[in-house]
């Protein structure tokens, strides 16, 4: 049954219930005024992403874009099925029918909420807008859902409904997620005759960093790419690729390659940077598979977590992005574990300031973890 206290919680907890008034502050007007914009509060760029900002016609009489992302942004449109939805007698498949989005399941999580949160075709976070004030995105699909809060119980009936989908499964599901669109993103926001790519599609951190005499670059960084070239913003990927290496090694390798060959092809043109991106498409698509179907066993999931940890060790992570994946995969994990996560505190404190990030000092911190392990 359905709990009925939905729009308290969303009201009074979730963040997505204040989306709409954020654009009413002086951050946002600072930004929108950086770029030109008016009021944020009417801007198409803004409430794309900040409001269920859905056509005129599909605007019900009680709509307001104040609601920010409300029940239906994320749920469908409600008017078939809001009845439906309290009625005991009615099925999930019913609900479904009637316009109901299947959110329970990880795949479609990780997409709808990658959609705005990492953005997809249609929503677009530009560099003009970072340059402006908005903040990095940056996305994980189980510490994001974790932070809603939830309004539902996942109880005994819940897991006999919907399967007992777990912390690190999650994670999975949103890693490929973010890595189908951003892979989608490239294809379509690489287009046209600019003179200079859209950097928000890129690497902050490549570029964003103090210029001075103490980078090292190692033999694998040599064999990405050359040095000052544009990377790609491939944390998500990097990420997939090392939690496949264990069960799924062949593919794994596939993944590192295509990103190898993404890099090397921002010296190229592009047409052989879009026939990088559809290669290493086809090969996410095929994780999704291998991660779509039963829930991760724990020696699966130990396996797994030894593996980030060991490409840690390696200095697989070798900038704050980087990082900031790791410390969001061994959360998912730690949680799953129902453990605080307080072996990784040492390692997790590295993080705290993006200026002052040193992959070497958290090469160390993972070795020690792999030490007491």
């Amino acid at each position: 049954p359905v709990a009925l206290n939905e729009y308290f919680i969303w009201s009074k907890y979730d963040h997505h219930a204040g989306a709409y008034r954020l654009l009413g502050n002086a951050w946002s007007q600072r930004i929108a005024a950086n770029m030109g914009l008016g009021d944020p509060t009417r801007a198409p760029q803004c409430l794309t992403c900040h409001a269920d900002n859905v056509a005129p016609e599909q605007r019900g009489e009680r709509f307001q874009l104040a609601d920010g992302i409300g029940c239906e942004a994320c749920h469908g449109g409600a008017q078939q099925w809001i009845d439906s939805h309290y009625d005991p007698d009615s099925s999930r498949e019913d609900n479904l029918a009637r316009g109901m989005l299947p959110t329970w399941r990880p795949a479609f999580q990780g997409k709808l909420c990658s959609s705005c949160h990492l953005g997809d075709e249609q929503r677009f976070v530009t560099h003009e807008m970072m340059a402006a004030g908005h903040p990095r995105l940056r996305f994980e699909l189980d510490t994001w859902l974790a932070n809603m809060p939830p309004h539902h119980v996942v109880d005994d009936d819940y897991r006999q409904r919907n399967g007992d989908v777990g912390n690190v499964d999650r994670w999975a599901a949103g890693l490929v997620a973010a890595s189908l669109d951003y892979l989608d993103a490239l294809q379509t926001h690489l287009g046209g005759n600019a003179l200079a790519p859209e950097f928000a599609l890129f690497d902050c951190y490549a570029c964003h960093r103090p210029l001075d005499d103490s980078i090292t670059r190692s033999a694998a960084d040599k064999a990405m790419a050359t040095a000052g070239s544009l990377r790609p913003d491939d944390h998500a990927l990097g990420m997939l690729a090392v939690a496949l290496a264990p069960h799924h090694a062949q593919l794994s390798r596939r993944i590192r390659a295509g990103v190898r060959r993404l890099h090397q092809a921002t010296a190229g043109s592009a047409s052989q940077f879009r026939d990088a991106v559809a290669a290493l498409r086809a090969s996410v698509e095929q994780a999704g598979a291998a991660f779509s179907g039963a829930p991760l066993d724990a020696g699966t999931r130990a396996t797994m977590r030894r593996a980030i940890l060991r490409a840690a060790a390696n200095r697989r992570f070798r900038d704050y992005a980087d990082a900031e994946q790791l410390y969001l995969a061994l959360q998912a994990f730690a949680a799953q574990a129902g453990d605080s996560g307080r072996a990784y505190d040492r390692l997790f404190s590295l993080l705290d300031d993006p200026d002052r990030f040193d992959p070497e000092r958290v090469a160390v911190a993972a070795r020690e973890i792999l030490r007491r392990d």
